[in-house]
């Protein structure tokens, strides 16, 4: 049984003649454990799918339901829980509170869901068990974005939605979060959504969903996915 399923989402801004369609008649599902990449150029309506996707929008019409549950009807109360219990986020720029540690940061995470892993071995489980205690000024690029991954799986989501999670890094250090996303979807039941301009990432996925001006335009599956090191970046 799918786990994500988006029916006829369209979204729309302003109106009449300022109306702009950000996204045109999206239609896809998505099973659990699957590794998705949403590929286009910016202006190609990612981050408006994103949003809708983290239930921090809704569409103009349509449907998305997860889990059976149908997102696009639930009230604001119902949506923020939603959020807390269904969705894991990792963002660009990490958006870590920079007073808090490493582990402070993942422990704050796991206190909004009643059934979170232990922050300390999920904080192992990206590599960082000897950094636990430094503040995010005091590690690196990549490090920042391993505790971002951590404090989004620690609350063991649904879904875990990344906004071009390499776009602040460089090209090794980049590779390095790839290859750890796509060993969180092959060894657990998350579903793992990549949003993204690079291509080369496309290779890794199971699925590769293209954008361009709010419409798909390819929705393919890779029946022989790649792994990190066999990608020239």
């Amino acid at each position: 049984m799918s786990k994500i399923i988006l029916k006829d989402i369209k979204k729309e801004y302003g109106s009449d003649e300022t109306r702009i369609t950000a996204l045109d008649n999206i239609n896809f599902e998505i099973g659990s454990g699957e590794l998705v990449v949403i590929l286009g150029a910016s202006g190609a309506g990612k981050s408006t799918l994103l949003n809708i996707l983290g239930g921090m929008d809704i569409p103009t019409s349509g449907k998305y339901l997860v889990d059976d549950v149908d997102v696009t009807a639930l009230n604001e109360k119902k949506l923020s829980l939603f959020r807390r219990e269904k969705i894991g986020f990792v963002f660009q720029f990490y958006n870590l509170m920079p007073n808090l540690t490493a582990l402070e940061n993942v422990e704050l995470s796991a206190q909004t869901v009643k059934n979170g892993l232990d922050p300390i071995e999920t904080l192992k489980m990206v590599g960082l068990e000897k950094r636990i205690n430094n503040f995010p000024s005091k590690l690196s690029g990549g490090e920042q974005q391993r505790v971002s991954i951590a404090r989004a799986i620690v609350k063991q989501p649904s879904l875990l939605l990344c906004d071009e999670p390499t776009g602040a890094l460089d090209s090794k250090t980049g590779q390095s979060i790839i290859k750890l996303l796509k060993e969180i979807s092959k060894n657990g039941n998350q579903t793992v959504i990549i949003v993204t301009h690079n291509a080369n990432i496309q290779y890794i996925a199971d699925r590769v969903i293209k954008l361009s001006d709010g419409k798909i335009i390819e929705d393919v599956r890779n029946d022989t996915p790649k792994d990190v090191e066999e990608i020239v970046w």
